[in-house]
């Protein structure tokens, strides 16, 4: 009864008008399995139980041509009622006792008089029947129910006409059920002119009520009660889309849950959604199969189908006759199961055309989809109506079905959808003859290289074996099988191959443009291992870029001298305005050369260009977004986080390498390149931000099965180093500061432009008060910077030779600092300085300027979102004499970093298990955080989160006590950053 409040009143309300002396009739309508012959049962319990004189009568599809059938089951539960009838009463001809139905809940068979009884006329017959109800009725009201009426004979329906005209001054009430699939064509009863129709009858009620389904709350309800546990409301919704709420279908559906034994964890709306009960096609089957031998074909059909578009579409597809066709579609709309629309029809509840795909065998469902594609082919439909069809088909054998596919492919690609461009290349090589075969293999490559790319790598080596001749398709796909064995982080493997190619290149004579571009690619993957060659003269680069004319090769020719020039830390502005050149060259998707065009925006960033370098990668992350490549889009994820910690956007690069680590490529034992850079940036992001806790979890997690690769080892190191200070293990930070200029020197890569190792070592060797070394190693810094000439690195390396520096010339070396940084962009490194060159003022007691210096400091290292920062540089304003704004103790801006990022999360709809997941700590640590920001936020729980905390910018953090100053050498309390 759940979901009937109407339905219950309604039948209340007759009741209540039958108790009172007053008849009422009350028609409940509705289709196939809604609950009509329940809703009637149940009024016969609530009749029964409220003193009133029930009888029931229900027809049946089988006996609508039996004359009088519903009358004599009304008339043998009246005579067989204790209630004796009135003096010279007489009905119809003597009944033989009735039999019971086995489930006990249909009325009795009828009788049928016997053999040689004169017909009694139909109006006689009502009467008397009329007058045997009325003697029942003056003791007690009397309910009178009639099941499934569509079904009922025609002289049992002219008595009902008769019964409903005297029903007024009568305490009965009269309960009917109409299914709205009525019509049965060829019913010659049916046909009589004289004959009384359903819908005359239906015309007489009082009041009629047309059911409908169950609510989303009645379906969960009922899931929750067959799982026997709270499921979740998703759930409920996802079968309430699947069933409509239609009681049989529902139930139906719980059926089939139970029959595959899936728990509630284990469900989702996807899997919902493709469920189907062959036992709901049996029964529509049997529906509807007396009038329809083919209905079964039909709906068979529409389910292949999806949406078909005229009944000749299906009677050539289910073999029927067209006429027979369009009556079979227009019975099934009119009976709820399908729906009509001018595209055509479908089924109206998805759980019915998943259940007659569940009750087909696999081959005829090939076969049929076969087939659709054909004669949809044929009717020039849509071409992704044919290629969905293709896609499950058998093989058509036809040029046009491969064609169709790989089109499809294209269009799914165009859409962001690498998967389903997957399955329709694997589905056209089915198709296409062996000329084809390379071009779809590295198609095929491409793709799985977006979404998939542990595949892609054998694939493309699988495509350059299938082309063995020279020429450009062979040169692109060699390029696809570098980039994808580089992106996997096996360089020494690509180099291999590389060799190879060039070494046949100049066997078999290639034109010179090939073997232009291939040479480049080989001295960019030596120049990632470290074994570049001298790098050619300016003049034979500029010769090459004007021979080239094919977008790769001018863009790999133009790669190597930036490159070049920047793992080696020497001409700055010819790395920019050549990774300029090749960042400009065309290309036609997001994955072509996507690791060459990451590698060179981060050469504009490096050199000093932050805001070009993060223009590009949102670009690149955006289109690798709408083409749906995952890969690329983690790797430009990776990148950014490294572009905007360059600028002090530490909040927006630590996030961009939370989503590059969650949704990187997994490789089978071990760690993917732009996982292990997204995993240096995000913990030097938290350390600046003044995490602690969680960096040593990013950086110093050992649960990892291997090592990173071999090109993001050396920053792997430095960022290790620079936390293991910042915990005050000097020496152990050493060990990796140093280990990275190893690293570094072996590879052939420049420091200052990559990682600035020496900085961070000589402020740690100063600490351990070995000074000499700590000069000498600032020094060299700043020479090697210097040579470079990227602003931030320059000032970077001036700061801590500053630092290190004694008398009115530290301040000088600040000073400078201070004034490069501010022009280079890099605000987190001129936080820093301002915030030393503050200090420096304080110590020679020039306390208007250092207040300056601390306030300018403070505002930069706010707007990064600093934490650790910000609560040094508010202490020494404290020291200063300086009032700094009190901190706000509630609110969003009292979040700490850590209670932000956990808020955010848990607003964006995740689990506090997902949310343990994602940052790298324990579900406890999340509990902690979310009670101390419902606390702060002054909320009880999550669903007030997103609007509290929204677009708030990153809250400073509170002052904490800091460590006694160091008299020689005034040190910072925490290890800086050089950026």
């Amino acid at each position: 009864m759940l979901s009937r409040d109407g339905e219950v009143s309604a039948l209340e309300e007759a009741l209540a008008a039958a108790a009172g002396g007053m008849g009422a009739s009350l028609l409940m309508e509705g289709g196939i399995g809604t609950g009509k012959s329940y809703l009637a049962r149940a009024a016969l319990r609530t009749a029964r139980a409220r003193g009133f004189e029930v009888v029931s009568a229900r027809a049946r599809q089988a006996e609508r041509n039996l004359p009088y059938g519903v009358l004599h089951q009304v008339r043998d539960q009246l005579l067989a009622a204790p209630v004796p009838p009135a003096p010279g009463l007489c009905v119809p001809g003597p009944s033989a006792p009735a039999p019971s139905v086995p489930d006990g809940c249909g009325p009795p068979e009828p009788s049928r008089p016997p053999a040689g009884t004169p017909a009694v006329p139909e109006e006689a017959a009502a009467a008397q029947v009329h007058r045997l109800l009325a003697g029942h009725a003056t003791r007690r009201p009397v309910l009178l129910v009639v099941d499934d009426l569509q079904w009922t004979d025609s002289r049992s329906l002219h008595w009902l006409g008769h019964l409903m005209a005297r029903l007024e001054g009568l305490p009965v009430a009269l309960l009917g059920t109409l299914a709205r699939d009525h019509t049965e064509p060829g019913d010659e009863e049916t046909q009589r002119p004289d004959a009384t129709s359903v819908a005359a009858v239906a015309a007489e009620f009082h009041r009629r009520v047309v059911l409908r389904g169950l609510n989303v709350d009645s379906v969960g309800y009922l899931l929750s009660s067959s799982f026997g546990a709270p499921v979740d409301a998703g759930l409920a919704r996802a079968c309430h889309q699947s069933t409509g709420g239609n009681p049989l279908l529902v139930q139906a559906l719980l059926r089939e849950l139970q029959r595959t034994g899936v728990g509630p964890g284990e469900l989702s709306a996807e899997r919902i959604a493709g469920l189907g009960s062959a036992e709901v096609a049996e029964t529509l089957v049997a529906r509807f199969e007396t009038w329809f031998p083919g209905i079964g074909r039909a709906l068979g059909t529409v389910a292949i189908m999806s949406r078909a578009h005229s009944a000749e579409l299906v009677a050539e597809l289910a073999g029927l006759d067209p006429v027979e066709a369009a009556d079979v579609l227009h019975t099934l709309v009119r009976a709820g199961i399908l729906d009509a629309s001018e595209e055509g029809v479908t089924f109206s509840r998805p759980i019915v055309r998943t259940s007659f795909l569940a009750a087909m065998p696999p081959s005829e469902r090939a076969r049929l989809h076969a087939e659709a594609a054909r004669a949809l082919h044929a009717a020039a439909a849509p071409r992704e109506e044919i290629a969905a069809h293709l896609l499950h088909s058998a093989p058509v054998g036809a040029p046009w079905a491969g064609q169709i596919l790989v089109d499809a492919a294209d269009a799914a690609l165009a859409d962001g959808e690498p998967k389903e461009a997957r399955a329709y290349l694997e589905r056209g090589m089915e198709e296409c003859g062996a000329e084809r075969e390379p071009e779809l293999l590295r198609r095929l490559g491409q793709v799985e290289l977006a979404d998939d790319l542990d595949a892609a790598v054998p694939r493309l080596r699988n495509t350059l074996d299938l082309i063995p001749q020279v020429g450009d398709r062979r040169a692109a796909a060699l390029a696809d099988l570098v980039q994808a064995v580089v992106l996997s982080g096996d360089i020494p493997e690509a180099l291999r191959i590389m060799e190879a190619e060039v070494v046949a290149l100049e066997r078999q004579g290639a034109e010179k443009e090939l073997r232009i571009g291939t040479g480049a690619l080989l001295e960019l993957l030596r120049l990632l291992d470290g074994r570049s060659a001298p790098a050619a003269p300016p003049a034979a680069r500029a010769v090459r870029l004007e021979v080239a004319r094919t977008p790769w090769v001018r863009r790999a020719e133009a790669a190597v001298p930036a490159l070049h020039a920047q793992w080696r830390g020497r001409r700055r502005e010819e790395a920019v305005q050549l990774a300029r050149l090749a960042l400009s060259e065309p290309v036609g998707t997001v994955n072509e050369d996507a690791a060459l065009r990451t590698a060179l925006l981060l050469v504009l960033a490096r050199a000093g260009e932050h805001e070009e370098a993060l223009e590009i990668c949102r670009a690149l992350l955006a289109q690798a977004t709408v083409e749906g490549s995952h890969t690329v889009a983690a790797l430009a994820r990776a990148a950014l986080a490294e572009c905007a910690f360059r600028v002090g956007r530490l909040q927006e690069s630590a996030q961009a390498a939370y989503e590059a680590l969650e949704h990187s490529p997994v490789l089978p034992g071990r760690e993917w390149l732009g996982s292990a850079q997204a995993r240096c940036w995000l913990g030097a992001a938290l350390m600046e931000s003044g995490d602690l806790e969680q960096a040593q979890r990013v950086l110093l997690d050992d649960s990892r099965p291997s090592g990173p690769p071999g090109m993001a080892l050396p920053g792997l190191l430095f960022h290790r180093g620079r936390l293991h200070i910042a915990m005050g293990h000097a020496r152990a930070g050493l060990a990796d500061l140093e280990e990275c200029g190893r690293r570094l020197r072996l590879r052939g890569w420049a420091d200052s432009a990559v990682h600035p190792w020496r900085s961070e070592a000589a402020l740690a060797h100063s600490r351990l008060g070995n000074v000499a070394i700590a000069e000498r190693l600032a020094r060299e810094e700043l020479e090697l910077a210097r040579a470079w000439g990227a602003p931030h690195a320059v000032g970077g390396a001036l700061r801590v030779l500053g630092l290190l520096a004694g008398g009115d010339r530290r301040a000088a070396l600040l000073t400078e600092a201070v004034g490069i940084l501010r022009e280079s962009g890099a605000a987190l490194a001129e936080a820093q300085a301002l915030g030393d060159l503050g200090r420096e003022y304080m110590r020679t007691r020039k306390i208007r300027k250092a207040r300056e210096q601390l306030r300018a400091a403070l505002a930069l290292a706010e707007k990064c979102g600093a934490g650790a920062l910000v609560r040094e540089l508010r202490q020494d304003l404290l020291e200063s004499g300086a009032r700094p704004r009190r901190d706000t103790e509630t609110g969003p801006a009292s979040l700490t970093p850590a209670e932000r990022r956990t808020a955010l999360l848990a607003a964006g709809g995740l689990t506090n298990q997902e949310i343990a997941n994602r940052l790298f700590v324990t579900r406890r640590t999340v509990e902690i955080h979310l009670s101390r920001a419902y606390r702060k936020l002054s909320i009880s729980d999550r669903r007030d989160l997103h609007e509290m905390i929204h677009d708030d910018p990153a809250p400073p953090q509170p002052p904490v006590p800091r460590p006694q100053k160091t008299p020689e050498l005034c040190a910072p309390r925490k290890i800086p950053v050089i950026t």
